[in-house]
């Protein structure tokens, strides 16, 4: 999946290069963030050492990043859209070849959820970012809802 995040129209061209670096990186993250398979590369990649991460709820895939909107050259804020699977395992139980079957049946709900997260950064020697801080905040209550309904 493509992601590409607009930028305001107002962007200072003072913040350049570091707006477009940032803006890069973001896309990059967040695809890397969706594959299940990417967590080493996701906090080796994208993350200092000693990185302060806070998220809300669950785990998410397939994040729509929309806009970004940058506080400084190394300070964004971005807001977007993302899926959380809700799924819930129910044991079925069945009768086959004269003995008792059991078999899990997964039910599951896609939740959508508007977001948005904070973002600060720290550029290496080669002037590759770095998050020292990400914070993502998005409305907990109805992922709880839906998980109640799955």
């Amino acid at each position: 999946m493509a992601y590409e995040i607009s930028t305001p129209p107002n962007t200072p061209p003072t913040l350049e290069p570091h707006a477009s670096t940032l803006k890069n990186f973001m896309q990059s993250f967040y695809a890397t963030s969706d594959n299940p398979t990417a967590h080493e590369e996701y906090a080796r990649e994208y993350f200092t050492a000693d990185a302060t991460l806070i998220m809300g709820g669950k785990g998410a895939k397939g994040h729509t990043p929309t806009k970004i909107f940058f506080g400084g050259e190394d300070d964004l804020m971005l807001f977007g859209k993302v899926a959380y699977v809700m799924k819930k395992s129910a044991e079925l139980e069945g009768s086959g070849g004269g003995r008792q079957q059991q078999q899990q049946q997964q039910q599951q709900e896609v939740l959508e959820l508007d977001w948005s997260a904070r973002a600060e950064f720290v550029f290496d020697e080669e002037k590759k970012p770095r998050m020292r801080y990400y914070q993502v905040y998005l409305d907990t209550a109805a992922q709880m809802a839906a998980a109640q309904k799955v």
